[in-house]
């Protein structure tokens, strides 16, 4: 099932895949060289998702223009409820990312490069799922049309 999930979304989830896809990227890089990696991929994330951002609102207005043009209703509302949950999925990926920097004087060592991995890790596994259901709400979107004509 893991392996599937892994296709499906281009993150490994089980323990032991996140541990060698983690020892793989970091390899021989120092601690700065992998944080750099890992900071240019969540902010490579941030970047798409607010992208896919974008462009779900104006998949967003298609759907308006959809029902004040009397497309199939309950087609076009299962639309934008599914590209709803996929941007409210997707604006998680625009939070801050400082505190994988932050160091409390009490607390037990954190490994910041493997906090930033995960960080990463979920991102990325948000995103396409964000981005599938931005898909589906336009096949949607697609039905709808094929049956207004």
């Amino acid at each position: 099932m893991n392996g599937i999930l892994w296709r499906i979304f281009g993150v490994p989830f089980a323990a032991g895949d996140r541990a060698t896809v983690f020892d793989q990227m970091v390899g021989t890089r120092t601690r700065e060289s992998a944080m750099a990696l890992f900071r240019d991929g969540a902010q490579h994330n941030t970047a798409k998702s607010g992208a896919l951002l974008g462009a779900q609102g104006i998949f967003v207005v298609v759907d308006i223009f959809a029902i004040d043009h009397d497309w199939p209703k309950t087609i076009i509302l299962a639309s934008m409820l599914l590209l709803l949950a996929a941007s409210l999925l997707v604006m998680t990926n625009l939070r801050g990312t400082l505190r994988h920097f932050r160091h409390d004087g009490g607390e037990a060592h954190h490994d910041e490069v493997r906090s930033m991995f995960e960080l990463v890790r979920r991102r990325s596994a948000r995103f396409n799922l964000a981005l599938y259901l931005t898909f589906l709400s336009i096949v949607l979107l697609i039905v709808a049309a094929l049956r207004f004509v």
